[in-house]
């Protein structure tokens, strides 16, 4: 039996090689914080102190309500959020993220930072300190 060519038949397009990167990333966050799905973090990492209603955080996380929702149900199971009738309208909720939520985005977080310091590490601090930048930049403007 021979083994697969894990690389790609084509020169990679960006799109490919952030999934491919993702794909690490989901690997060692199951490994290491397998508390919260990636899908999950990226609810949880938008939820300021205060809370949002679901409305506002689908929006944050560019996504629909009905879909955050099932995330905050998810999330609410897992006691990871609290969701309550919003003061400004009993007709939305607001969800407001409870300390082993904040705990499991802090574990998360720390695997997150330790593959930023071995990618840096990899290609050299200043590459790295550029490639994030730029990133930033495309990605936020």
């Amino acid at each position: 039996m021979s083994a697969v060519n894990r690389l790609p038949a084509i020169e990679p397009h960006l799109p490919m090689l952030m999934g491919m990167i993702f794909g690490r990333l989901r690997e060692r966050l199951a490994e290491e914080a397998p508390e919260l799905r990636p899908s999950q973090l990226r609810v949880l990492e938008w939820l300021p102190p205060e809370g949002l209603t679901i409305s506002e955080l689908a929006e944050c996380a560019e996504m629909t309500t009905q879909g955050c929702g099932q995330f905050v149900r998810q999330l609410a199971a897992l006691g990871m959020v609290e969701v309550a009738v919003a003061d400004h309208d009993a007709r939305a909720r607001r969800v407001v993220i409870t300390p082993r939520g904040r705990e499991a985005v802090a574990r998360a977080t720390a695997v997150l930072r330790a593959c930023d310091e071995e990618w840096a590490e990899r290609v050299g601090a200043e590459r790295y300190r550029v490639f994030r930048e730029v990133l930033g930049e495309v990605a936020l403007g």
